[in-house]
């Protein structure tokens, strides 16, 4: 007896992404983490399954708003730098790599971009009061009379003095102070045991908005360096 059998042959289909061969990738922002204002750059590798490197594949990069596209150089590596700065935050990087007989590749990574950090500046109030340092005393005082530009008269602290000559040295003209000026110019003087001597107005606010660290050492050397009219 002959008995025959019939083989039906049915197609077998197989995806591309188990046909195709692998590839590995990696992403990564090159600094991390950056600050606020600066220009991140992305940089990462595509390999084979081997870890060979994979040139030309075509890597897109994608981050907050920035959709960009690069290839690997001839050792796989990719590097993408932002020409947009940077505001803080945690981003998430996404990076897909595409070459011919290699299946699709997704990777991501996170980077961090940190806040500004800002350095407080602390001034002093400016309170016209005397400042104390050491030996030394500093007054702000105000010119209150001028005589033929040889004079002046100063009030300051609880004290009214005449010194001689010595608002020329601040080119100070006779019509500075007339009665009807509507600012009185001002002037620093140091105290020395019963000696006083007359500075600019900047010695008193420099001297305000300083700390005893070194304030002592500003107040000494001006009076030390005192230049007789």
């Amino acid at each position: 007896m002959l008995i025959g059998f019939t083989v039906a042959m049915s197609s077998i289909h197989f995806s591309e992404s188990i046909l195709a061969n692998q590839m590995i990738v990696s992403v990564k922002a090159e600094t991390n983490p950056i600050t606020e204002g600066g220009f991140p750059t992305i940089v990462g590798t595509v390999d084979d399954q081997a870890y060979k490197p994979i040139a030309n594949a075509n890597v897109l990069i994608e981050y907050g708003t920035v959709i960009v596209t690069t290839t690997t150089d001839d050792n796989g590596s990719f590097k993408y730098q932002s020409a947009i700065p940077s505001t803080h935050g945690i981003y998430e990087v996404v990076a897909t790599a595409t070459k011919g007989g290699y299946a699709k590749t997704v990777t991501n990574s996170t980077f961090t971009v940190m806040p500004r950090q800002t350095t407080p500046v602390v001034t002093k109030t400016i309170t016209g009061l005397p400042i104390q340092s050491g030996k030394y005393t500093v007054f702000l005082g105000k010119v209150s009379q001028w005589n033929l530009e040889t004079t002046c008269f100063v009030d300051f602290g609880t004290k009214y003095m005449r010194f001689l000559k010595t608002c020329d040295l601040y080119n100070m003209a006779p019509g500075d102070f007339q009665t009807d000026q509507p600012v009185t110019p001002m002037v620093s003087v140091i105290q020395n045991n019963d000696t006083y001597k007359l500075f600019p107005e900047n010695v008193y606010t420099t001297a305000a908005n300083m700390y005893n660290s070194t304030l002592d050492a500003f107040v000494a050397g001006t009076y030390a360096n005192y230049t007789a009219p």
